[in-house]
């Protein structure tokens, strides 16, 4: 008969284990945190300028006033109405509205993720 021998794990070990895994868990979570409201912060701070941007091409490009046409002559518009839409997406600031709707998506998502995690935040922090 073989003598095996066997290892004792030192004492102490589980304890210095779960150490370990809530101190990762905390790290892990502060740091999403940080990320999360860094990216809150910058799309509340470009909101603003986004707006004022959208708001500012919209009137130089003149489509409010193609669009007021659709409540001041609408039968005009039943008549052209295929030359009408090609004039209002023609003189639609896409690139304004994109930037604008990127910060809003940006703002709305960090919320969404920083509503979702803040226990675990507030947990660990």
């Amino acid at each position: 008969m073989k003598r095996y021998l066997t290892i004792e794990p030192p004492a102490g070990l589980l304890e210095k284990i779960l150490f370990r895994i809530k101190k990762e868990q905390r790290f892990l979570a502060i740091r999403q945190g940080i990320i999360f409201f860094v990216f809150l912060a910058c799309s509340v701070v470009l909101f603003w300028p986004a707006l004022i941007m959208l708001l500012s091409d919209i009137s130089k490009s003149g489509f409010i006033y193609f669009f007021s046409l659709l409540f001041s002559d609408f039968s005009i518009v039943l008549t052209f109405w295929q030359s009408f839409i090609m004039t209002l997406l023609e003189t639609l600031p896409a690139v304004s509205i994109a930037i604008f709707l990127a910060v809003v998506v940006i703002f709305l998502q960090s919320v969404k993720i920083l509503a979702k995690d803040i226990k675990t935040i507030i947990k660990y922090a």
